[in-house]
């Protein structure tokens, strides 16, 4: 099983590639948040270049942050730069663009938009404003296409998920125990064979989240409740900008749900949106500070000795996950440092965008 982890986009994020690629994950995903962190293909830039194994791309993007010709040429840029180590992920938008006031793509868009993309790396054409385009130079000191560079979809509904193992890769979904996972793997299977691919060229991923503790009194303690409150937060924003009503929300985040969305209801309907995203996934506003306890906490992540937190991993792998992406929380070099003595004890292959010898080009 794969290993991989999130981080925001940032200037230094190449320490924490290095960080990260030592401790044995295999990817990085960056955020492609608009208005909220650093350009994400720069940053993918600096990590590539900082490591000679991990495999970096945008996770996720979508079809509201550039062109798809734009999307294509960062993409074969930075896999000219690092061959074989550029993977991308991508979804409809659904915080990325409510970062805008504005709602995600569907998934006509999100399908129309991914296969332009993944055409122009495989060098062919491509459809933009009812023309057809294509890369001029190819080859040379410009791009890479000779390596593939994987297409994961971020996928949590059925509908998504079916749509996209006609073209997608990997399929990532939450991590909801082994049993869901089973049917979520029969539905990409039945969807795939609908479009006359093997039920093997879709890989399947899981997001999680993951906080090792000694001991759980530690989820009280300032250090624990600032790493964990932007993770609460973030789905809270999530539920409140994607459901009415609190029946449609899943019944553990109902209480807090209610609370947050009479919260959100006292800020000026105009500028909400720049509220929803501070300190998204990094940092926790002091007056959000009341929504995080232990059974928040709870709801959005495994706060558990390492030894529990090994034995869900391991539980994934025998599940048939073939790539885990986790969310740093807190300190990266903190989480990341704690976290490597777990991630060593996991068998994992190399990962399959990766290529012999890959690495920087000179």
């Amino acid at each position: 099983m794969e290993i991989s982890v999130y981080s925001d986009a940032h200037v230094g994020i190449g320490d924490h590639a290095r960080r990260l690629e030592a401790a044995g994950f295999t990817h990085l995903w960056i955020y492609d948040s608009p208005l909220v962190f650093g350009e994400p293909y720069l940053a993918a830039f600096e990590a590539l270049r900082a490591t000679d194994r991990l495999a970096v791309g945008p996770g996720v993007t979508h079809p509201g942050s550039r062109p798809a010709v734009a999307t294509a040429q960062a993409l074969g840029t930075l896999a000219k730069a690092a061959p074989g180590r550029v993977v991308l992920g991508i979804g409809t938008g659904s915080s990325a663009r409510h970062t805008l006031g504005l709602p995600p793509a569907s998934l006509e868009q999100l399908d129309a938009y991914t296969r332009a993309v993944q055409s122009l790396l495989a060098g062919g054409e491509a459809e933009c404003d009812e023309r057809v385009v294509q890369f001029i130079h190819p080859t040379g000191r410009w791009l890479d296409l000779s390596h593939p560079v994987p297409t994961w979809v971020s996928a949590f509904g059925p509908r998504g998920r079916r749509r996209a193992a006609a073209f997608a890769d990997g399929i990532m979904v939450r991590w909801e125990g082994a049993e869901t996972l089973r049917a979520v793997r029969a539905e990409i299977d039945e969807a795939a064979r609908a479009a006359g691919r093997r039920p093997q060229d879709v890989s399947l991923g899981v997001i999680y989240a993951m906080y090792p503790v000694e001991d759980l009194d530690e989820l009280d303690g300032a250090e624990a409740r600032a790493a964990l409150g932007p993770l609460v937060v973030s789905r809270l924003r999530y539920l409140t900008n994607t459901f009415d009503d609190p029946e449609q929300v899943p019944e553990r985040f109902r209480r807090a749900y209610r609370a947050y969305r009479a919260y959100r209801a006292t800020l000026d309907e105009r500028s909400r949106h720049f509220d929803n995203y501070l300190g998204y996934l990094t940092f926790m506003p002091p007056e959000l500070e009341p929504f995080v306890d232990r059974e928040s906490i709870a709801t959005v992540c495994l706060a558990a000795d390492p030894a529990r937190i090994a034995t869900e991993l391991r539980a994934m792998a025998a599940a048939g996950v073939d790539h885990c992406s986790l969310q740093i929380a807190g300190s990266p070099v903190t989480w990341i440092d704690r976290m490597a003595r777990i991630v060593a004890e996991i068998e994992y292959p190399t990962p399959s965008c990766l290529t012999a010898g890959a690495a920087l080009h000179p």
